[in-house]
């Protein structure tokens, strides 16, 4: 049967739960082939590389504390990102998430960014694999030729039957 090979499209809903993962699969696979082919135009050398370490604390309405460490690169405009994110809810318990993205930044004195982005993970409390997938928009700020500052806003959809929406902080440095 076709359905038997294409296990990313195709999928039996269970009716005794309330999520589907048919929408879930499909987005993924959507957000990895822009992602792809963001990668395969791009030149081989970044412009810029960073190293990027992030933190947000959580505000009274949500109680999801993220730290991330990863790398930020942008050529010409286009932007990629690879983070190791470790996450802390208190109804959901602790992760640690994958997230990758691209899209578009303007290279200046303050470079703004808009990229779309997939998060993969395990929440070992749970023991149950999570995803999502998110639009980030941030700025960076280079105060010398190696150290900047970055601020970002992550909308995380999916995420533990919710939608999460975060504020990051975070350092960067440049070789």
């Amino acid at each position: 049967m076709v359905s038997d090979r294409f296990p990313v499209f195709f999928c039996r809903k269970d009716e005794s739960s309330n999520s589907s993962i048919l929408p879930t699969r499909f987005t993924a696979f959507i957000l990895l082939t822009f992602i792809f082919i963001a990668e395969v135009s791009a030149e081989g050398v970044p412009d810029k590389n960073y190293l990027r370490i992030q933190h947000n604390v959580p505000s009274y309405n949500d109680n999801l504390s993220t730290s991330s460490i990863g790398m930020l690169a942008i050529q010409k405009n286009l932007v990629g990102m690879v983070d190791l994110s470790y996450l802390q809810s208190e109804p959901y318990g602790d992760a640690v998430t994958l997230d990758l993205g691209a899209g578009y930044a303007f290279n200046w004195v303050v470079s703004p960014y808009l990229l779309l982005g997939i998060s993969l993970g395990y929440n070992w409390d749970q023991e149950d694999a999570i995803t999502a997938y998110f639009p980030e928009a941030g700025l960076l700020l280079e105060f010398t030729d190696t150290f900047g500052i970055t601020m970002s806003a992550k909308r995380y959809y999916s995420l533990y039957e919710k939608d999460e929406s975060i504020v990051m902080l975070g350092l960067v440095f440049r070789n």
